[in-house]
């Protein structure tokens, strides 16, 4: 049985109320606007939006210029390539590893004030930058979708909103690719978890391109057919 309201999307009910106080003591400070995020990111031209499907370490990537790589979760950062991210779209409890600490998108209020509060308990970073996609005023936070939205489609969603003049999108395979659901070997199905749809993550996708006025290449082959009418 769903724990979700009737005629509540998942997505909505997850929410929560903003709570940034105790952000605010750890240290971390929450951008509050599309235009704070542009600004912080050094008004990006050209963004590479990096799932983890197979497709992500394609060799057609390792020829793409851009000037801002966002990435999903924290997987990548067990491989080798493009393991320097400006921004990371996670609800996810591991933290970042390197020297340089990205962004981070939380799809949801109560997912940063979880994981916010477990990095300053393990002290993974002293200081960080986040925002909450469904705080800042959008088209896509405004609508009631029937499955919680992956970081991948928040990622292409935010990409979208910053206004730059390309996009490039790879890695986000629909869980469809038939070398499975990562790159190299893996355990794990190639599905989607069941709070997710394909639906909703293609909607939402397919939304935001629909309103981005600049150049986007798609090299995940899967995606590229699922939009095409």
């Amino acid at each position: 049985m769903s724990r979700w309201p009737p005629g509540q999307s998942m997505w909505k009910a997850l929410t929560g109320t903003p709570d940034r106080m105790r952000a605010s003591c750890a240290g971390m400070r929450c951008i509050s606007s599309w235009h704070d995020l542009r600004s912080r990111l050094g008004k990006p031209k050209a963004i590479l939006c990096l799932g983890n499907g197979p497709s992500s370490e394609d060799t057609s990537v390792d020829s793409v210029e851009f000037d801002c790589l966002f990435r999903v979760n924290w997987m990548w950062s067990e491989r080798g390539v493009h393991r320097d991210p400006n921004v990371v779209f996670t609800a996810d409890l591991d933290g970042p590893s390197g020297p340089a600490v990205p962004i981070i998108c939380f799809p949801t209020r109560e997912d940063a004030n979880r994981i916010i509060a477990s990095y300053v308990r393990r002290r993974v970073v002293p200081r960080m930058e986040y925002l909450v996609f469904p705080e800042l005023p959008s088209p896509f936070s405004d609508r009631t979708w029937p499955h919680r939205p992956t970081n991948g489609a928040l990622m292409v969603a935010a990409a979208v909103l910053l206004r730059p003049s390309q996009i490039i999108i790879a890695g986000i395979d629909l869980y469809l690719h038939p070398a499975g659901k990562y790159p190299g070997a893996t355990p794990e199905l190639n599905r989607y978890d069941d709070i997710h749809h394909r639906d909703t993550d293609l909607a939402i996708i397919g939304l935001a391109l629909d309103r981005f006025g600049g150049d986007t290449t798609i090299l995940s082959e899967h995606l590229r057919s699922a939009l095409r009418p």
